[in-house]
C-alpha cells in the first residue's frame, strides 16, 4: 500500500509540471477522461492524489512517468458526482490498445 502510495505521489507530482488545467465537468462532477493522456486527465482532476491507478491489461504495472500512459476507463462514471467517492482511472501504455467490454 505505501509503495502505491509513493509512486502516485511521484507520478503527479511530475505531472503538475505540465501546465494548465482543463475545464472540468462542473464543481464536484466528475470529468470525462476516458481516451485522454494521463497528463491531460490529472490536470481535469486537479492533480489530485487519492486518485488511484489501474493497469488496464491486468499486469500490475506502476505508472512512472504520466506521459507515458493513457486512460481507458474510469470509475465514477463522467458526469457523477465525486463527494466522497474514490476515483480510478484505468490506464495502458500510450501504444497499447484498451480492453473492450
Amino acid at each position: 500500500m505505501k509503495k502505491t502510495v509513493i509512486t502516485a505521489a511521484l507520478a503527479l507530482s511530475a505531472v503538475a509540471l505540465a501546465g494548465p488545467a482543463q475545464a472540468d465537468a462542473g464543481p464536484g462532477k466528475m470529468p470525462n477522461v476516458k481516451g485522454k493522456g494521463l497528463v491531460a486527465a490529472s490536470q481535469a482532476l486537479h492533480y489530485d492524489l487519492s486518485v488511484r491507478f489501474a493497469d488496464g491489461l491486468g499486469r500490475g504495472r506502476h505508472v512512472w512517468w504520466p506521459a507515458g500512459w493513457k486512460v481507458c476507463d474510469q470509475q465514477p462514471a463522467p458526469g457523477a458526482r465525486r463527494d466522497g467517492l474514490r476515483v480510478t482511472l484505468i490506464v495502458i501504455k500510450n501504444e497499447e490498445r484498451c480492453r473492450r467490454a
